[in-house]
């Protein structure tokens, strides 16, 4: 340290010494009290990286739900666009906070398989070119021969669909919903 540097530090001990009234400083040359640095000058935080620090102080997983529970799909969908973590817009809320618990490394439950299924259901669903390939296709998927299955196929898609109405009517119902509403939008942006 430097002769400048030293006398630059004392300047600055004198000139706080010199706000303090004679009370302040007899407890602080007795050692009753002491003098504290902090930062006038706040720095601009994130309220995405306010969030990732609660979930980091987190103890548990259910603290992690509590801290996200608060926040819209739409918010959950932002704060993983701002993590850069993959998310589908098909994806509930539950999912989303899974993703973004599993993202910073605190989670110990996995996604259910079931989800991750219906995910590639979806996936194949989307390549399928013709509705009648998409109700062949659903009619013969194993995993969707029971009519609970299928319905919980349409919740993962957000199609809504009666769970009173038949098993084929169910069928149909997300076929026309993915693959019937993909092919009509082709048909319009082919004629436009």
């Amino acid at each position: 340290m430097s002769k400048k540097n030293v006398e630059e530090i004392f300047q600055l001990i004198l000139d706080t010494l010199k706000q303090l009234s004679e009370e302040q400083v007899e407890n602080l040359r007795s050692g009753s009290a002491t003098l504290k640095y902090t930062e006038t000058t706040t720095k601009k935080v994130h309220p995405y990286d306010e969030i990732r620090e609660k979930i980091q102080q987190a103890h548990s997983i259910s603290d992690i739900e509590q801290i996200l529970t608060t926040h819209t799909k739409k918010s959950l969908l932002s704060i993983s666009k701002y993590y850069q973590i993959p998310t589908k817009s098909s994806d509930t809320k539950a999912i989303l906070t899974n993703k973004i618990v599993t993202h910073f490394g605190k989670s110990t439950k996995k996604i259910p398989e079931e989800s991750t299924e219906f995910e590639n259901i979806q996936q194949q669903l989307e390549k399928i070119e013709t509705i009648k390939d998409g109700k062949t296709f659903i009619n013969n998927h194993a995993t969707l021969k029971t009519k609970v299955n299928l319905i919980k196929l349409a919740k993962s898609l957000n199609v809504y669909v009666d769970p009173n109405n038949k098993k084929k009517d169910i069928q149909s119902r997300i076929v026309e919903s993915i693959v019937g509403a993909r092919l009509r939008g082709k048909g319009i942006r082919d004629r436009v």
